[in-house]
């Protein structure tokens, strides 16, 4: 016993010597969103071990997330005395105003260029985020979304259905799809998300990628009919019961097992309901992606923008060490040994030379998204907007309103958020 205590005094005295006690330190992290589903896991267990060998002394802790910016699980988190040093989260500028507005966010503005971050990232990226407030940047993307139509080859095949290229054909494609007695699009607005995907489809395919940018930087009106061609078509296809009006009472959870049992032909969704469906037990070789179609030449596009990034709370207690692991997790080596592993279900926010998706559908997903992607305006609008924005699409697929009126309620509200 006597030897041991010496023998681990002696370790002691030594880690002393080298330095090891003075910088062992614990990072909390918040995300990813999905690591409790193994393969997640298993990659960001790999990802931690990374961090932790290069950084001697530092252990990653994991906090699975219980919500995002939109349910004020982050606020809760960032307020909690036990709550993260780094987040990943949710994001875009409709949510990252909430968590600035609340001053609960560090500004990371300069570390872009001091820690070259912004040329980790694709140029027009890091112009859009400086373009946001005023100069200053308050999050570092992890992942772009690619919103577009999920659908089962399968299905398609046994009813030779296919994905047409523009408007009118999607319109008898979907008819058929009800004659046949399956449902055409399955969706989930009490999960205001779904609901925007669907709609930010909508608006693409009617109004084009510059009307859209339009609109979301009000150069033109929302109400505008150039822009609410979109929701007119919702109403549209609600009314033609292309998309059951029942819907309006399902999430995103309940509209996913409609799809997935194949009572829905389709779905709009990212390449993140790669994970969704692995969960479900879904054969995801079954699974294919198409952007929807459109009348107007070049605009047959997925929507997107900023689906995750990084956020360094004010309240976090290893500041520098949160900004050591985004360098990290920006770093070549991590990017791609997340991009090629089968738990990959994004698109990173710059050019991975080289990288081949592992998921078959990812690789569908990243060929659409090459030619550029229109704006999901979830994600664009300002934080006092969304809230009313959600409860608009609701109402039309409830069809407690028409699309005109809808787009009417958002114009007013962006007008009192000047």
């Amino acid at each position: 016993m006597f030897k041991f205590l010496v023998r681990g005094a002696a370790i002691a005295a030594l880690l002393a010597a080298s330095g090891y006690a003075a910088t062992a330190e614990t990072l909390r992290m918040w995300g990813p969103e999905q690591i409790t589903e193994p393969l997640v896991a298993e990659l960001w267990n790999g990802i931690k071990s990374d961090f932790e060998a290069a950084n001697p002394g530092v252990t990653v802790e994991f906090m699975p997330p219980t919500g995002t910016i939109s349910n004020g699980a982050v606020q809760a988190a960032i307020q909690s005395d036990a709550g993260p040093d780094v987040i990943l989260t949710n994001s875009g500028i409709g949510r990252i105003t909430v968590v600035k507005n609340a001053k609960q966010v560090v500004p990371l503005t300069k570390y872009y260029e001091e820690r070259g971050w912004k040329n980790q990232i694709y140029p027009w990226l890091y112009a859009d985020l400086q373009g946001q407030f005023g100069g200053e940047i308050y999050e570092v993307p992890d992942g772009l979304d690619a919103l577009g139509i999920w659908y089962h080859k399968d299905l398609f095949a046994e009813h030779g259905w296919s994905m047409p290229k523009d408007w009118t054909e999607f319109l008898a494609l979907m008819k058929a799809m009800k004659q046949a007695g399956v449902q055409p699009i399955a969706i989930g607005p009490r999960t205001p998300a779904s609901a925007g995907h669907l709609f930010g489809n909508l608006l693409q395919s009617a109004s084009g990628t510059d009307m859209v940018r339009k609109a979301l930087k009000r150069e033109i009106a929302f109400d505008d009919p150039a822009i609410a061609a979109g929701a007119v078509r919702l109403r549209e296809l609600v009314d033609a019961g292309y998309i059951d009006k029942q819907m309006a009472g399902l999430d995103l959870e309940g509209a996913s097992r409609l799809w997935f049992s194949k009572r829905a032909a389709m779905f709009v969704a990212g390449p993140w309901f790669t994970a969704n469906a692995r969960k479900a037990g879904y054969d995801l070789a079954n699974a294919g992606y198409a952007p929807m179609p459109s009348d107007l030449p070049g605009e047959t596009k997925p929507t997107g923008g900023v689906g995750w990034s990084w956020l360094v709370p004010v309240s976090s207690k290893q500041p520098e060490l949160a900004l050591k692991w985004i360098d990290f997790v920006l770093s070549d080596a991590v990017m791609k040994k997340r991009a090629q592993n089968a738990a990959s279900t994004m698109i990173y926010p710059r050019a991975l030379d080289g990288v081949e998706p592992s998921t078959p559908v990812l690789k569908e997903i990243f060929a659409a998204a090459a030619g550029g992607v229109g704006y999901n305006p979830s994600v664009y609008l300002p934080g006092p907007v969304v809230d009313i924005y959600f409860q608009v699409l609701q109402g039309v697929i409830s069809a407690q309103i028409n699309g005109e009126e809808g787009m009417k309620q958002i114009q007013a509200k962006l007008a009192e958020a000047k």
